[in-house]
């Protein structure tokens, strides 16, 4: 489910400006639209932080507006998605933002935060510690670093997580490599707080993790499946889910459960 938000051929920044204030931890491509309407190659899509001091400063500027037009998602991995499918060309992150941290976001959610397993998990932070060690530029080596730190934050929650579930709770899996470290919130849609609260947490088996975060299953107050209609019986059998299957929510994870029920389940149209 797509949350991209387009402001283009607007008046004025009214409506954008109440996006931000309703997604304060969401991201923007603000793009330059070329002089020539036809010469669409010329746009850059430049990513920043709803919060952007850079973008706050040219905010009610009609001739801002009429220069750039924005694109928003909470979703940094939808917005590179629209950018390649509407461009063809991969975002350039805002300086100021990229200090505050910008490509630490990126990567933790382009990488998957949700999908990462400890073999992944040692396999990037060796590649990092490897390019760390050649690296001499000290912003380059402090970006390096930064990442560093944030695939370590994600081994804590996997680790957290794996202790409420050491196998999946639908299939029983316990081989602990396949096992999915899954958000039931979306890290996207979460504070910082949430995102490594491991009641925020299910250890998955990997097609379990994809139905899941895709919205095609999810689970009512009880803990009972809900299962997409689009995923006939037979397909059922296939994936080995059934309408009777059940886990147990803790209370602590309810609130993040019914936010899985009411923003990310698909609904039947």
């Amino acid at each position: 489910m797509s949350d991209i938000v387009i402001f283009k051929n607007m008046p004025n920044d009214d409506e954008f400006i109440e996006w931000i204030d309703e997604n304060p931890n969401g991201f923007i491509l603000n793009i330059l639209r070329p002089k020539i309407p036809s010469n669409i190659s010329k746009e850059h899509p430049k990513i920043h932080f709803a919060n952007c001091s850079g973008l706050k400063k040219s905010l009610g500027s009609s001739s801002t507006t009429k220069k750039y037009f924005k694109v928003c998602s909470n979703s940094i991995e939808e917005l590179e998605q629209w950018s390649l499918n509407t461009y063809n060309k991969e975002l350039t992150p805002c300086g100021t933002c990229k200090k505050r941290g910008l490509l630490v976001a990126w990567y933790a959610e382009i990488k998957n935060l949700q999908a990462a397993s400890a073999l992944s998990l040692k396999s990037d932070i060796d590649e990092l510690e490897e390019c760390l060690t050649s690296q001499t530029d000290p912003e380059k080596r402090t970006e390096i670093e930064t990442l560093i730190k944030a695939r370590l934050v994600q081994g804590k929650f996997r680790k957290d997580v794996l202790k409420l579930y050491p196998s999946c709770p639908l299939t029983g899996l316990d081989i602990e490599p396949l096992l999915i470290a899954s958000h039931i919130k979306p890290w996207s849609k979460c504070n910082d707080k949430e995102r490594l609260d491991p009641s925020n947490g299910l250890m998955l088996a990997p097609h379990i993790d994809a139905l899941f975060d895709s919205g095609l299953i999810t689970f009512d107050t009880d803990g009972t499946i809900k299962i997409h209609p689009t995923i006939d019986p037979e397909n059922q059998k296939r994936l080995g889910i059934a309408p009777d299957m059940k886990l147990k929510i803790e209370p602590k994870s309810e609130k993040y459960f019914e936010y899985h029920r009411n923003h990310v389940f698909q609904k039947e149209e």
